[in-house]
C-alpha cells in the first residue's frame, strides 16, 4: 500500500490567505492535489495546523481524511509526523497543498524508485531537493521525524539526514513524465496564481491532445 499526506497547515503569510483554499479555475488548489493523489495512493490524509481548520476545508471526498498537527505552528515536518502516525501503508508520498499540477506518473516513478530505500527525493541539477514531492518509507520516516522534533529541529532536511539510505532522483529523469516539470510549481503569491491560470489552460489543452 502507498499512502499520501497532503500538507495544508501553512498560513499563506506571503499571499495573505490559506493557500489550500485558493481558487484556480473555479476549484480550490487542494482539490487538484487530492485528484492527483487518488491516482497513485491507497489512502489519503490532509494535514492541517489546528483541529478547527478541518471544518474550513469544506466537504472532502469520502476517501480523504483530515487530521491536525500534534503541536500547531511547527511547520511541515510536524505536519508530516502528525500524518504518518495514521498511515497503514508501507510507503507514503508527501505533497504540498499548493502544487496543482502534480503528474501522477512522476509520483508513480518515485514510488518505483523508493523500493529498498527509506526515501526517494527529487533533486535538481543545482543540488536543490524537493522534500515535499517525495516518497518515504513510513516506519523509517516516522522514527526520524520523531527524533528530529524531539531535538527541536523543524527542517525537512533534519529528517532526511536521519534516514539511512535515500535515493535521490534527478529532475532530468522526471522530464520523461513531466517535460516542463510543472509538478513542482507551487503558489506563493498572486503573481504565481496568475501564472497558474495560464498553465492550467495549457495543461488542459495538452490533455486533450493526448486523448
Amino acid at each position: 500500500m502507498v499512502g499520501a499526506l497532503i500538507l495544508a497547515g501553512g498560513r499563506g503569510d506571503r499571499i495573505g490567505r490559506k493557500k489550500a483554499l485558493l481558487s484556480l479555475g473555479g476549484r480550490s488548489l487542494i482539490s487538484y492535489v487530492i485528484e492527483a493523489a487518488f491516482e497513485f495512493s491507497d489512502e489519503i490524509f490532509v494535514i492541517v495546523e489546528k483541529e478547527e481548520d478541518i471544518e474550513g476545508l469544506g466537504q472532502l471526498p469520502n476517501y480523504v481524511s483530515a487530521v491536525s498537527d500534534v503541536i500547531p505552528g511547527r511547520g511541515p515536518l510536524m505536519g508530516m509526523y502528525s500524518g504518518l502516525r495514521y498511515l497503514r501503508s508501507e510507503y507514503s508520498v508527501i505533497l504540498p497543498c499548493d502544487s496543482p499540477f502534480i503528474k501522477a506518473n512522476v509520483m508513480r516513478y518515485l514510488i518505483e524508485r523508493v523500493q529498498g530505500f527509506d526515501a526517494a527525493v527529487p533533486i535538481w541539477t543545482n543540488g536543490y531537493v524537493e522534500p515535499l514531492h517525495s516518497v518515504y518509507r513510513v516506519k523509517a520516516a516516522l522514527k526520524a521525524a520523531k527524533e528530529a522534533l524531539k531535538e527541536g529541529e523543524l527542517r525537512m532536511r533534519d529528517l532526511e539526514e536521519r534516514l539511512n539510505n535515500v535515493m535521490y532522483v534527478s529532475t532530468e529523469d522526471l522530464k520523461r513524465f513531466d517535460p516542463g516539470l510543472i509538478s513542482f510549481f507551487n503558489i506563493n503569491s498572486d503573481a504565481d496564481l496568475r501564472v497558474a491560470e495560464d498553465l492550467l489552460s495549457e495543461d488542459k489543452a495538452q490533455r486533450k491532445r493526448d486523448q
